[in-house]
């Protein structure tokens, strides 16, 4: 088999190519094949400018349509197919580019792939989205086993992992000749960083409310007890994150904590992530709405409680990140947000991001309570 001799070629390359990522050129691997470190730092020989892409893991699908290169895509992880079709669809990426749901399904799980389906799809090789030591071992029995290179990237939380975020999206726009689309997205994703930290730099910590957010997901929905001490858009807009001290392990920024800690704090504002409409019993706006204890909160009895997009679901869904932040810019600092109209800027995001403009059907699909305030 073509592809598994391919891999017959694969060395111990110099020192100098061995930090995730790096990209020799064609000419050294040969045969129109080229070597790459992928984010786990294994080494691997894929064809050049590949034209049938397979994608696994969780939101596995993102950077590709990031990259405008989902016409690629011939095979899928198992959470982005329409066996998990839903219409609270809440990741802007696939409700930019529907059809990735009706591609063939690599496995019965998230991250699972079986080995005939993946040699049933054929393709030039395979993106898997992770790299603990069980997706690597994952990923080496994959290639040893059908011959397919595999190529594992980065797709976690760009507040405390900006560069592997920007790592990966140059490693995948190296492989598939798409260079110049990822270096716009990256400095996009650098632009709209920059102007978030202008418009508040220099704001006073006494100006500043003490701020929650709330009914964030990680592996489901919760309520208003799921927070993220790394919050995008407080760390962004120097907000006063009340759970900034928390400790978090996950691969979004998710953290939970109790409802003392939660009353102790006693937030001026509170933000409440919609996939919180999921969880048991109506998530956290029905804990806030109902809850004895939380009704004495300061956010709660001035009625400084607000809806925003979920920016965690397969992932982290960066273009919502940076989209709740101007919103809650809006809320926060209105002065010097004027200028912002939340529902256009998110627009002018996904746009650029995701290729459509995919707001008012992200809001349908949140019960029309995006970007509002929440009646207590």
């Amino acid at each position: 088999m073509k592809k598994l001799s391919a891999l017959l070629l694969v060395f111990v390359i110099a020192l100098a190519c061995m930090s995730a990522g790096c990209v020799t050129s064609p000419e050294e691997s040969g045969d129109g094949m080229i070597t790459i470190t992928d984010s786990s730092g294994r080494v691997v020989i894929v064809p050049d400018d590949p034209q049938r892409i397979a994608v696994s893991g969780s939101g596995s699908s993102r950077y590709f349509a990031y990259l405008n290169v989902t016409d690629r895509m011939i095979a899928i992880d198992y959470q982005d197919s329409n066996f998990l079709a839903s219409i609270g669809e809440s990741r802007p990426y696939m409700i930019a580019n529907p059809t990735i749901k009706e591609l063939p399904v690599l496995g019965t799980a998230k991250g699972v792939v079986d080995a005939e389906r993946l040699l049933s799809a054929d393709p030039d090789v395979l993106f898997m989205a992770g790299y603990s030591d069980t997706v690597i071992q994952s990923a080496n029995e994959i290639q040893e086993k059908t011959g397919i290179p595999v190529v594992l990237f980065y797709s976690g939380d760009y507040v405390t992992n900006g560069d592997k975020v920007a790592q990966s999206l140059r490693m995948i726009g190296k492989i598939l000749h798409a260079e110049p689309r990822a270096e716009a997205v990256i400095k996009y994703f650098d632009d709209t960083r920059a102007d978030l930290e202008s418009r508040t730099a220099g704001v006073s910590d006494a100006d500043k409310p003490i701020v929650y957010v709330g009914g964030i997901s990680y592996s489901g929905a919760h309520g208003i007890d799921g927070t993220d001490p790394t919050y995008y858009p407080f760390t962004v807009l120097h907000a006063k994150n009340a759970a900034s001290g928390v400790n978090t392990a996950t691969s979004t920024g998710y953290a939970a904590v109790s409802k003392e800690q939660i009353l102790a704090w006693d937030p001026a504002i509170i933000f409440v992530d919609l996939n919180t409409m999921s969880a048991a019993g109506g998530g956290g706006i029905s804990e806030l709405q109902n809850d004895p204890s939380y009704q004495e909160l300061t956010a709660v009895r001035t009625g400084e409680v607000y809806a925003v997009n979920p920016h965690t679901s397969m992932g982290t869904n960066h273009e919502t990140s940076m989209a709740n932040a101007y919103y809650i810019g809006t809320i926060l600092y209105p002065g010097r947000f004027a200028d912002i109209d939340p529902a256009a800027k998110a627009d002018e995001i996904y746009t650029f991001i995701d290729g459509a403009p995919v707001y008012e059907q992200l809001k349908a699909n949140m019960n029309g309570l995006s970007y509002q305030r929440l009646a207590q």
